[in-house]
């Protein structure tokens, strides 16, 4: 059963937790000035329960436990040593009708406070558009402020409430995702530009926190990021404490919102659905077209001046776990040969260890997709017992716990 200690199994919090804003525990925690390198982060992911099946996936204002209430579900997190996760702020179109920013926000601080309580570091993500707000399309080249200028007040309204609220200590940053830029040079300007507007928003929080942004398209395009040359990080290093690029494994979007879109053919036959290569050949490829070697270089060269601020972080693919890592030549028998060539990539040759992939909590007896991206089941026969997800992965070799929990050592073998 996961976690040795039955203290909040039943649905209780863990005996002697602090019960609410203002009181002893919460005042000490939010004293901490928590400073965790990205390179430290072992991530998962915790979003909405899923009400609808995608191409329009729409989601809850609750988050995903299975039944089980927040303090339990943030004590099983802790129990087991899972230290950091990612909550996601979802985007109102991608609530059911009628939802306000307020019901939303609520539930992310319920939550948050419930983690504080439990010492895990969380961080906030939001996938955003940002040649775009909300879900009405607004693309004008290179981009609109429309959808930045979103992101920065939703995050920057979490961030003063949580500390309004006296929870902010676990709060180490925020993370943007799926931006949809066409480039790196955009990539940097918008950096910059969320930065900036949460720093004056609250109070500078960032220059002692994260942030987080991802690669160009959907996550994976650095080709050009060097151009930045080191005033750019000069630039970062006065408005963030920790930065970080995020590497997600997913192609750019179709529907011509993106340039990067005219790479997708290539895209899915050297890393995506119909890919038949090697590691090797994956890697080369990478770091060609995707402009991976830049990013190595550009890292690499500035680490020792800039070692806060040259961190990669992997986001898993694009159903954020890591079994669409598969290519489908042979079906059945899926080709494992992506994630072993993005391990080697990131992990044992650049030694960037920090990562968000998986969820938290799973049906007991689910399957596939359901089953091979969560860490933890749940029993649904009412006793909320958990258990370490223990089942095979897409591949077949791996646990799906301990595929998550090897990603980070560069020995590790995929």
């Amino acid at each position: 059963m996961v976690g040795a200690t039955t203290a909040g199994l039943a649905g209780t919090a863990p005996a002697g937790a602090a019960t609410g804003p203002g009181d002893p525990l919460a005042e000490g925690r939010e004293r901490l000035d928590l400073a965790q390198s990205p390179d430290a982060i072992r991530g998962l992911k915790w979003r909405g329960v899923q009400l609808t099946q995608p191409p329009n996936p729409k989601f809850a204002v609750r988050f995903e436990t299975r039944g089980l209430p927040y303090a339990t579900a943030a004590f099983s997190l802790a129990n087991n040593n899972l230290s950091t996760v990612v909550l996601r702020v979802a985007n109102m179109g991608d609530l059911p009708a009628g939802t306000t920013r307020r019901q939303r926000d609520d539930e992310i601080i319920k939550l948050l406070r419930e983690l504080h309580r439990q010492g895990v570091t969380t961080y906030l993500w939001k996938r955003q558009w940002f040649q775009r707000s909300g879900i009405t399309i607004s693309y004008q080249r290179p981009f609109t402020e429309a959808g930045a200028d979103e992101f920065i007040d939703d995050m920057s309204r979490l961030i003063n409430r949580a500390r309004t609220e006296g929870i902010a200590g676990s709060l180490q940053g925020v993370a943007a995702i799926e931006t949809n830029l066409n480039n790196c040079a955009e990539l940097r300007e918008r950096t910059l530009y969320v930065a900036r507007g949460i720093n004056s928003r609250t109070d500078n929080w960032l220059t002692s926190r994260t942030l987080l942004m991802p690669g160009a398209g959907m996550g994976p395009y650095f080709k050009g990021i060097h151009n930045g040359g080191e005033a750019w990080l000069t630039q970062l290093k006065a408005q963030t404490g920790y930065f970080a690029l995020i590497y997600k494994h997913m192609r750019s979007q179709d529907g011509n919102v993106c340039e990067l879109q005219s790479l997708n053919g290539r895209w899915d036959q050297a890393v995506g659905w119909d890919a038949a290569r090697t590691p090797d050949q994956q890697i080369a490829f990478l770091r060609t077209t995707m402009g991976l070697s830049d990013l190595e270089w550009y890292f690499r060269t500035h680490r020792a001046g800039y070692p806060n601020h040259t961190h990669v972080v992997f986001w898993g693919d694009l159903g954020d776990g890591v079994a669409g890592l598969s290519a489908r030549d042979g079906q059945p028998q899926w080709n494992y040969n992506t994630m072993r060539a993005l391990h080697r990539l990131l992990v044992k040759t650049n030694r960037w260890h920090g990562y968000f992939f998986n969820f938290p909590f799973a049906r007991e007896g689910a399957t596939g997709q359901d089953l091979w991206r969560y860490l933890i089941t749940v029993a649904d026969d009412g006793s909320n017992t958990r258990r370490k997800n223990r089942a095979p992965n897409r591949s077949g070799t791996h646990e799906v716990w301990d595929e998550w929990h090897l990603w980070p050592q560069e020995n590790a073998v995929y």
